[in-house]
């Protein structure tokens, strides 16, 4: 029997018998016929180095990395080693007696190279993460009664430029009264408790609503090579192209965010909606301004982790934005109008 012949027994079947010298029992060094990429350097010649069993350990977001533990005897040997993995930017760890060990860790799957061969839908991660926002009390608005829904006819109170600009200056000059400024149209009036109410809480000291948001992220770790697509789909060609005329920043709906990142459900049931509403009053100035809730889509950042591997990171932050400050790609219908404030506030106002 040949000495390079072992029999492999499995649950008591008729055994299975592999040469260890052909390529489907052992597999050689990948590195012994490479060149290093930046010095040039052959992999070290001698017959005193071995390589042990090479381990390999791949997830999804972090693609492989391969151990690859060597011994030798000689100290020259760990030596040409460590210069010669180190030009191809791998971590290694050296350790001597009397047989010296040096363990590489190499960036990229060298057994079954399945680097290059991730799935879409494994590369691409999503996480909602929340973000805390500062509204100012001034122009964040008033709800009357606060147990009643601001959509109810009334309860929802914004108040006009004209009065905003009152307390701004009320506060200022450190007034405990707000009184309507001359010429003020006369539907001010029934603004003016709302007015000195937001008085009264920027004198104690109330100067912002927090306001919680969110944020999407979207990663993906890749290969040089990017075999599977990642950030390479119909919106992400729409995303560069509307970023090349001019328009870094944009917002879209949640629907169409949803659709053509295809999102899964999983993460797109947390979502928050979009939608529109008014943060002006009609007739009372002489405009008004509306906000479009929807996600501000920002272009990805790219991280080269190695000389293999690239990690991509792309957010879209869900918020408040005024209409017309942002070009918006999805249709209007996308955002219902939820609520507008009153023209003529007539809602419970509690007492401070």
């Amino acid at each position: 029997m040949s000495a390079n012949l072992i029999t492999y027994y499995q649950n008591g079947q008729t055994p299975i018998q592999f040469n260890a010298q052909t390529e489907n029992y052992i597999q050689q060094d990948p590195f012994l016929t490479l060149t290093s990429p930046f010095k040039g350097l052959s992999f070290p010649n001698s017959p005193n180095i071995v390589l042990g069993p090479r381990r390999v350990n791949f997830q999804f977001n972090t693609l492989g990395n391969t151990t690859h533990p060597y011994v030798s005897p000689n100290y020259q040997d760990i030596i040409d080693l460590s210069n010669y993995f180190a030009d191809w930017d791998c971590a290694y760890d050296t350790q001597e007696g009397e047989i010296h060990q040096i363990i590489v860790q190499v960036p990229w799957d060298t057994i079954s190279n399945s680097d290059f061969n991730i799935s879409l839908y494994a590369s691409e991660q999503w996480e909602l993460i929340p973000n805390r926002d500062i509204k100012s009390v001034v122009a964040s608005g008033i709800i009357c009664n606060p147990f009643a829904s601001p959509t109810i006819a009334g309860n929802y109170v914004v108040l006009p430029d004209v009065m905003k600009i009152a307390v701004e200056r009320a506060y200022e000059n450190k007034n405990t009264v707000l009184t309507l400024p001359p010429g003020s149209p006369a539907s001010s009036a029934s603004f003016l408790p709302y007015a000195n109410l937001t008085l009264n809480l920027l004198r104690g000291g109330i100067e912002g609503v927090p306001s919680v948001t969110h944020t999407l992220k979207r990663t993906a770790v890749i290969d040089n090579r990017n075999s599977n697509g990642a950030f390479q789909t119909a919106a992400d060609t729409e995303r560069a192209f509307i970023n090349a005329n001019g328009t870094v920043n944009y917002i879209q709906s949640t629907p169409d965010l949803i659709t053509d990142y295809s999102i899964p459900s999983s993460v797109s049931a947390f979502m928050t909606p979009s939608y529109m509403k008014y943060i002006s009053i009609a007739g009372i100035d002489s405009f008004q301004f509306a906000v479009t809730a929807g996600w501000r889509v920002s272009p990805p950042t790219y991280q080269f982790i190695s000389k293999n591997k690239v990690q991509l990171t792309q957010l879209f932050e869900w918020n408040e934005y005024v209409y017309g400050l942002y070009y918006i790609i999805s249709p209007q219908s996308h955002f219902p109008l939820v609520y507008a404030p009153s023209s003529n506030p007539n809602g419970y106002f509690p007492p401070i």
